[in-house]
């Protein structure tokens, strides 16, 4: 992450119009905290978390710039991205197994109709 943490915290939260008072307000910090956070290079996850909530943001994410979390990155995605392609074949195998089904329903209702119009035709008959 080329920008310090700090850095972006104040980028976002003067983006969003708040002064170091008023986000100071909703995260339970003094304004002197706040320029404390915005000095900041490494910040405590749950402090980060709070912020995030706060701010709607995803500060997180800029940690993954980094080559050594990227690579976790990229191996997560690839994990779900597998997940992902198996549930897509399995939704695609299920779609199939719905449409062939409907498709006996359709034949097995003709027969039916056929059916009973022979047995009518049979009881017109009788009579």
């Amino acid at each position: 992450m080329a920008k310090g943490i700090g850095q972006l915290i104040k980028q976002i939260a003067e983006g969003q119009g708040l002064s170091q008072k008023s986000l100071g307000e909703k995260i339970n910090k003094t304004k002197q905290g706040i320029a404390s956070i915005y000095r900041r290079a490494t910040i405590d996850t749950d402090l980060l978390k709070e912020i995030s909530i706060v701010l709607d943001y995803d500060f997180f994410a800029h940690f993954y710039e980094e080559p050594a979390l990227e690579k976790f990155k990229n191996e997560q995605h690839s994990v779900w991205q597998n997940k992902l392609n198996l549930l897509s074949d399995k939704l695609d195998c299920s779609q199939k197994l719905i449409f062939s089904q409907e498709e006996t329903l359709a034949i097995q209702r003709k027969l039916i109709a056929q059916l009973e119009e022979k047995i009518d035709l049979l009881k017109e008959k009788r009579e």
